[in-house]
C-alpha cells in the first residue's frame, strides 16, 4: 500500500490523501451482483482517548479508479467505503482511492492545518483497506510548491519557507524529491536536511516514510512547520524534542537537560539491568498555544499540548510556575511507552478501533503512570520533595472533595470511561470518580502496602518489572482480575482483598496508614470560609453561572442547578467579592435569600448554610509518636532511589 498525503489547502484546512493498491481481483468480496467489492474503514477513536470520535465526518469527499477507469462507489455504514468494480478472477486490478479529510481539531487526537503548520495522527486522515491490514505500509508527504504566494506567514526569527517533518515513522534513506536547490547536498558530507530527528520540507517537496502495517502507520503522529528543535541521549538513546508555536526565547535545551535524567530512570525502572529501551528513537511533539493542556501517547512518541506561559525562557534561571506541572506531563506520556502502549488490558489486544474496548483496568493503566509520573521527576532530582507531596496532595483532594468517590468504584469508572469519564456533565463531581487520581491513590496504597509487608524488601516497582516481563515484551494483554495474582507473583505479597476493595468498591482508601509508613500523614487545609454552600461556578458581569451543585450541600437543597445565573446574594449584587467576602463572615445556620434566573425565569432560593468542610487536603510530616524513627521506610519518591 502507498499513501500519499499532501497539503491541499491550508487556508480551507484540508489535507488530500491518496492511495494506491493493487490487488487480485480473486482476493476481493464477491457481491450478489458479480461485482468485486473492495472495503476501506476509517477508525473511529484513537487508542489512549477512550471516546467515539467518528472521524469519519471529517472526509468531505471520495473519488475511486481502477485500472485506470472510473468505478462505483458506496457508503456503506459511518466508517465504512466500499469500492465495487468488474473483473475476473484471474484479473489484476490495480486501484486508485483519493478523498480530501477537513484538519480543524487543535488537539492531540485529531488533525489540524494552517497555513503556518500541519498535524496529524493517522486515525484521522487514512483509510484503510480491509484484508489488508498487515501489509507493509509507505507514505509519502507532499508540500505543494508557492507559485509566487507565500502559503505561511513568516514567524519572526524562523524560515517561514522551510518546514520540518518530527515524527516517529521510519524514513526512506534516500534524496528527498524536491524543486528547491536547498537540497542539494554532495556526496560524503552530511546532509543539511536532517537536523534533531527531523527532516526539512520546502515548499514542493516531498518526504517518503514506511511502516510495518496500518496499526504502525496510525501509531506515530506527525507535526510539520517552522518548529523549533533540539535533541538528547538517555541510556544510548536519542531523543528528539520539535515545538510549534512556542515564543522565539523558548529554552529548549533547559526542557532537554531536564527530561534527560526523567527518562533515564524511567528506562532503568523497567530495565534495571540492561538499561535497554523498548524504541530506538523518540520524538515529543509539542504544540504551544495561549492556553491549551494535553498528551496522547504512542509507541515512540508523544503528542503534547501545554501553553507557551509554561516553557522555560532562554536567559531567565526562574522557571513559569507551571514549569513543573508540563515537565510532570512530558513524564506520564513517556511512562505509557511501557504502561499501556506495550503492557495493556487483554481487552486491547488487539484494538477494535470501530467500537468501544471495555476495561475494567484503566486505574492500572493510567492510574499508575500518574502515580509514577511524579514519583520519576522525584527521583530524578527535577522535582522537591516539598513539591511532589503539595501535588500528592492536591490529588487526593480531587478524590475526596466530590461524592463521586462514594459513588462510583475505580474499576467502574474504568468500564465506563467511554459514556461517563469523556463525557462528563454538570452531575460528574457527584457521580464518577477519575481512574487517573483515585487510580493513582490505589497504587500508592499498594506500595506501601508491599513495602511494608515485605518489610522493604519488594515495592510497586517490582510489580512494574513483573508486568512488563510477562506481558509487555510478549505483548500479551493482562487478563482482567490479573493484578493481584501479579503482585503476589512478583512480591509475595497477597493484596487481593485489598485490590478488591480499594478498586471495585467504594470503600475509602487507607491513606492516612500509607503514607504514615513512609513518616507523613494527610490532614485537611485549614478552612477560609466558616461556610459551605455545595456550588461550583464562575462570576461573569450578570452574575455567578453555576456549573455544578453537589449532592446533599445546601445548594442542592435549596433547589440551584447548573446552569442557573444567580444575580443577588442577601441584600448585595452577586460579585465575586462580596460572596466571598460573606462565605468568611456569616455563622453555620444562617439562612440566605438567593436571587437568580433560570432561562428567563427569575427565581427564588432560601438557603440554609452549614459549616464549612474540607475541601484540599495536604501531606505533612507525620508526629514522631506516629512514626517513630527507625520504622518509617524511605518513601517511593526519594531522590535517587533505585
Amino acid at each position: 500500500m502507498h499513501y500519499l498525503l499532501s497539503i491541499a489547502d491550508p487556508q480551507g484546512h484540508y489535507f488530500d490523501v491518496h492511495l494506491s493498491l493493487t490487488v487480485k481481483a480473486s482476493k476481493l468480496e464477491l457481491t450478489p451482483e458479480g461485482l468485486r467489492a473492495l472495503k476501506l474503514r476509517l477508525p473511529s477513536w484513537i487508542p489512549g482517548s477512550y471516546l467515539i470520535r467518528e472521524f469519519s465526518r471529517n472526509l468531505v469527499s471520495f473519488e475511486c479508479k481502477a485500472n485506470d477507469e472510473p468505478c462505483m462507489w458506496t457508503k456503506t455504514c459511518k466508517d465504512e467505503w466500499t469500492v465495487l468494480c468488474k473483473a475476473k478472477a484471474k484479473d489484476e486490478l490495480s486501484f486508485d482511492l483519493s478523498w480530501r479529510v477537513y484538519a480543524w481539531d487543535l488537539s492531540v487526537r485529531g488533525a489540524h492545518l494552517d497555513e503556518t503548520h500541519a498535524f496529524f495522527n493517522g486515525t484521522s486522515v487514512f483509510l484503510c483497506p480491509v484484508g489488508w491490514e498487515d501489509e507493509r505500509v509507505e507514505l509519502t508527504i507532499q508540500r505543494p510548491a508557492v507559485n509566487g504566494t507565500s502559503l505561511s506567514r513568516k514567524p519572526t526569527g524562523l524560515n517561514a519557507e522551510d518546514w520540518w517533518v518530527a515524527t516517529g515513522l521510519d524514513r526512506v534513506e534516500a534524496a528527498p524529491v524536491t524543486e528547491s536547490k536547498l537540497f542539494k547536498v554532495s556526496k560524503g558530507k552530511k546532509a543539511d536536511h536532517v537536523q534533531h530527528g527531523c527532516t526539512k520540507l520546502p515548499p514542493g517537496g516531498k518526504l517518503e516514510f514506511s511502516a510495518d502495517n496500518y496499526d504502525a502507520l496510525i501509531d506515530h503522529p506527525v507535526e510539520m512547520g517552522a518548529l523549533q528543535t533540539s535533541s538528547f541521549v538517555a541510556c544510548g538513546v536519542p531523543h528528539y524534542f520539535a515545538v510549534y508555536g512556542a515564543d522565539d526565547d523558548l529554552d529548549l535545551d533547559r526542557i532537554c537537560a531536564d527530561l534527560k535524567p526523567v527518562c533515564e530512570a524511567q528506562i532503568k525502572l523497567f530495565e534495571p539491568k540492561t538499561e535497554k529501551a523498548p524504541f530506538e528513537g523518540y520524538w515529543f511533539l509539542l504544540h504551544a498555544t495561549h492556553d491549551g493542556y494535553g498528551g496522547l501517547e504512542h509507541r515512540n512518541s508523544t503528542a503534547l499540548l501545554c501553553s507557551r506561559k509554561d516553557l522555560p525562557q532562554a536567559g531567565v534561571e526562574k522557571a513559569p510556575e507551571g514549569y513543573e506541572t508540563f515537565l510532570g506531563l512530558c513524564s506520564h506520556e513517556y511512562f505509557h511507552s511501557w504502561n499501556v502502549k506495550r503492557m495493556k488490558p487483554a481487552a486491547f489486544t488487539p484494538y477494535d478501533l470501530r467500537t468501544e474496548n471495555y476495561t475494567r483496568l484503566l486505574w492500572v493503566f493510567e492510574g499508575f503512570t500518574s502515580y509514577y509520573d511524579d514519583v520519576m521527576l522525584a527521583r530524578s532530582g527535577k522535582m522537591t520533595e516539598k513539591a511532589y507531596l503539595k501535588a500528592l496532595g492536591k490529588t487526593a483532594s480531587q478524590v475526596l472533595k466530590n461524592p463521586g468517590s462514594r459513588v462510583q468504584p475505580v474499576a467502574e469508572s474504568s468500564f465506563e470511561a467511554w459514556t461517563k469519564y469523556y463525557r462528563q456533565d454538570e452531575n460528574a463531581p457527584n457521580a464518577i470518580v477519575s481512574y487517573y487520581t483515585k487510580g493513582a491513590l490505589v497504587a500508592l496504597c499498594m506500595d506501601s502496602a508491599i513495602r511494608s509487608k515485605s518489610e522493604g524488601a519488594h515495592s510497586l516497582d517490582d510489580v512494574m518489572r513483573l508486568m512488563w516481563k510477562k506481558h509487555g515484551k510478549k505483548m500479551l494483554g493482562v487478563p482482567e482480575g490479573g493484578m493481584a495474582d501479579l503482585v503476589l507473583e512478583a512480591t509475595g505479597v497477597d493484596l487481593s482483598d485489598e485490590l478488591e476493595a480499594w478498586t471495585e468498591t467504594t470503600a475509602e482508601l487507607p491513606l492516612h496508614d500509607s503514607l504514615k509508613v513512609f513518616g507523613f500523614e494527610l490532614k485537611p487545609e485549614t478552612q477560609e470560609h466558616k461556610v459551605y454552600v455545595g456550588l461550583q461556578g464562575g462570576f461573569k458581569p450578570e452574575g455567578m453561572v453555576v456549573k455544578n451543585v453537589i449532592n446533599g450541600s445546601p445548594a442542592h437543597h435549596a433547589g440551584i442547578a447548573a446552569g442557573d445565573v444567580l444575580v443577588a446574594w442577601a441584600d448585595r449584587r452577586m460579585m465575586e467579592v462580596n460572596y466571598q467576602r460573606a462565605l468568611k463572615q456569616v455563622a453555620p445556620g444562617t439562612r440566605v435569600k438567593v436571587l437568580g434566573f433560570r432561562a428567563e425565569r427569575l427565581m427564588e432560593f432560601d438557603v440554609q448554610l452549614v459549616e464549612a468542610k474540607a475541601q484540599a487536603w495536604e501531606v505533612v510530616e507525620a508526629p514522631k509518636s506516629e512514626a517513630a524513627e527507625g520504622k518509617v521506610m524511605k518513601a517511593p519518591w526519594a531522590y535517587g532511589l533505585d
